[in-house]
């Protein structure tokens, strides 16, 4: 299997773009207050717009990094938000530094910027939640690779002689840290995608990694397995029953009180139908 690693290099075709922003701030900037010469002004803005735009461009192109090692949802947005205002915060304080340093204005006073560091924070915090949940500017790692959210229109594009040819699986290999679990096909109640990716609940509602998508686990785990909704792939054995709900669409509630009822979509309940002899 393969980790889930940073990918620094998404992130460095964006540079051009961040360094003309930053020449384009600091001329705007220069216009608007000569006191300082064209140069300084764009340095300092370069640097400001390098340490936010590259920063935010870094987290938003590895979104699936986070996403599979921050759970729940709500402490993955409050380590963002932290990191958001934090990295706005010090572009301020290195925005301080180098008149200074580089242009032998007045000393540099340490946290000085005032209620800079608070204009950069809310800057950066808007832009990086923009980034971060944008799907078409920052798609997921590979965009033309398998995420395992395929409709049923697409799944019957699948090479039935593949099918065929696959063998069936009896265990489906999970992560905690960097230990590897197998667990049997029986003791699982569904799967969920994730980009590239996916998460498996077992009998006792708990949430393991899967190196593998859903698709690429749907074509090994046989006819014990059903797909519900392009997210969900559930163990057939493991359902204690559907619960009609609105637009087709079922209520499904496994054996296990542990375990939390999913939604499957319109687009599968013919195949929900099938399976308990409905027409």
């Amino acid at each position: 299997m393969t980790a889930v690693r940073l990918n620094f290099t998404r992130a460095k075709k964006y540079l051009p773009h961040i360094i003309l922003i930053g020449v384009g701030i600091g001329t705007a900037n220069y216009f608007m207050n000569p006191n300082l010469n064209w140069i300084q002004w764009v340095i300092q803005s370069i640097s400001n717009s390098f340490i936010i735009g590259y920063t935010l461009v870094l987290i938003a192109s590895n979104k699936s990094w986070f996403k599979t090692r921050i759970n729940p949802i709500w402490k993955l947005y409050f380590v963002l938000f932290v990191a958001f205002f934090l990295v706005g915060s010090l572009a301020s304080e290195v925005e301080r530094i180098i008149g200074p340093v580089f242009f032998n204005d007045e000393g540099y006073q340490p946290f000085s910027a005032g209620k800079m560091y608070a204009f950069n924070g809310v800057i950066s915090m808007v832009l990086g939640f923009s980034f971060f949940l944008n799907d078409r500017l920052f798609p997921s790692e590979d965009p033309m690779a398998d995420r395992g959210l395929e409709s049923p229109q697409n799944q019957k594009n699948i090479d039935e002689k593949t099918l065929e040819n696959v063998e069936t699986i009896s265990q489906v290999p999970v992560k905690k840290g960097d230990t590897i679990f197998l667990v049997p096909v029986e003791e699982i109640a569904y799967l969920e995608a994730y980009d590239n990716y996916s998460f498996l609940f077992d009998v006792k509602g708990e949430k393991k990694l899967c190196d593998y998508s859903l698709l690429f686990l749907e074509k090994r785990l046989g006819n014990a397995f059903l797909r519900v909704h392009r997210k969900y792939m559930v163990n057939v054995g493991q359902i204690k029953q559907f619960k009609p709900h609105m637009n087709g669409r079922y209520v499904i509630h496994f054996n296990s009180s542990e375990i939390n009822p999913i939604m499957s979509s319109k687009g599968y309940s013919n195949v929900i139908r099938k399976l308990i002899k409905l027409r």
